[in-house]
């Protein structure tokens, strides 16, 4: 009978917790404001350089200049740097030069750098413009007034810098399982909305777009100053918003797309991007061992969310209890999947996908463990765009980043 109660309670309190961590989410998500549409009295007279660093985008880099290229109502130039890649991105970069596009070959990747925040310093070098806006080479702008209507908004409200939220593309199978349970994690560990609000010490950004007055940026020192940050579009919205500028983080789903992650690989490196930043951020902070404490603590949630909605009906099945205890015990996944099909749907994802919700929260646990075992060795691996980056834990920060 004790048994049974304690299942029964367990089941209880898990579904509980998701009905407030889902309620939480959706509040989170509509706090964030659309990017409003200028008035036809905003002229822009500021030119604006827009950095598109590459690396092996041939797939990709000729959608986002066209987009690039085409925006009306601004002075724009257009920085493609080629971070040494291997297949045709340079040629298919080449046809939009009488575009107005520049093709810059970076030059070799100095050690201690990532390679994206090495590209983006070579494209602010190489720069004219009184506005940088950094990007991806897989953003699509869809709205030919979008980086109008972006900086008239940050002239207009006095901010320093300003980022915009794009609709991540599902177009592989892997997005489609994996983003909702992100964008999860994003509104209740990471609200996006508190990066506007300047009481707040938060500041995320999106690196499909981010664009920063170049007198801030080269105040705050821009991504020299992150040079051996995973993520630079995270780490770039802290140190300008940490030097007392206002920040904002709009949603423009409507108007822009990009690319998160394709394969279920990516997605699994990604993932180890943002656990091992975290580490080695807490590591900074708190020394080793305060670190290594805080990722204990994330590991601790995340088996207390993440695993008992797989766990607990397996569990059942296998031991001899009531029908009733085992019908129960299913209430934790059956909560944590509608929560997902909100999120599904808000982003359009068809709901059906959120029934391999669990296989997204045992590949995000996986990750997290993974990180979590490194740190414990002293060493972290992440590879991304062919590198391979070694963060060894027990060196000064300044020789922390070595790369492979």
């Amino acid at each position: 009978m004790l048994t049974e109660l304690a299942f029964v309670a367990f089941s209880a309190l898990i579904s509980i917790g998701w009905i407030l961590l889902i309620a939480i989410s959706e509040k989170n998500r509509k706090m964030v404001n659309p990017l409003p549409r200028a008035d036809g009295a905003c002229e822009l007279e500021e030119r604006v350089s827009v950095v598109v660093p590459v690396r092996n985008g041939e797939r990709t880099i000729g959608s986002a200049l066209e987009s690039f290229t085409s925006q009306k109502g601004v002075k724009c130039e257009v920085v493609v740097v080629d971070d040494r890649s291997s297949d045709r991105t340079g040629s298919v970069a080449a046809r939009y030069i009488k575009r107005g596009a520049v093709y810059i070959l970076a030059r070799e990747k100095p050690e201690g750098w990532m390679g994206k925040s090495w590209a983006c310093h070579e494209g602010y070098l190489n720069s004219r413009g009184e506005w940088l806006v950094f990007t991806d080479a897989d953003s699509e702008l869809l709205d030919e007034s979008l980086l109008r209507d972006a900086l008239c908004f940050a002239r207009s409200e006095g901010m320093s810098a300003i980022s915009l939220m794009p609709r991540l593309r599902t177009d592989s199978m892997a997005s489609k399982v994996m983003l909702p349970s992100l964008y999860a994690l994003l509104y209740v560990l990471a609200p996006p909305f508190k990066t506007t609000d300047p009481s707040s010490d938060l500041a995320f950004f999106f690196g499909a777009f981010i664009a920063v007055r170049r007198s801030v940026y080269e105040e705050t020192g821009g991504h020299e100053v992150i040079r051996d940050k995973l993520l630079d579009d995270k780490s770039l919205g802290e140190l300008i918003k940490s030097s007392g500028h206002r920040v904002a983080l709009l949603d423009a789903s409507d108007r822009f797309s990009a690319k998160f992650a394709g394969s279920f690989r990516a997605h699994v490196n990604g993932l180890l991007r943002l656990f091992t930043q975290f580490t080695v951020e807490s590591v900074d902070k708190m020394g080793m061992k305060g670190g290594l404490l805080s990722m204990t603590k994330y590991l601790v949630g995340a088996t207390l969310a993440m695993l008992p909605p797989v766990v607990l009906p397996i569990l059942t099945m296998a031991l001899d209890l009531p029908l009733y205890v085992k019908l129960l015990s299913l209430a934790p996944m059956l909560t944590a999947i509608a929560g997902h099909y909100r999120t599904s749907s808000s982003i359009g994802i068809k709901g059906i996908y959120s029934l391999m919700t669990p296989l997204a929260h045992l590949t995000i646990f996986s990750a997290l463990i993974y990180v979590a075992a490194q740190s414990m060795r002293g060493k972290l691996v992440v590879k991304w765009h062919g590198r391979k980056y070694v963060y060894d834990l027990r060196r000064g920060r300044e020789k922390r980043l070595l790369t492979r």
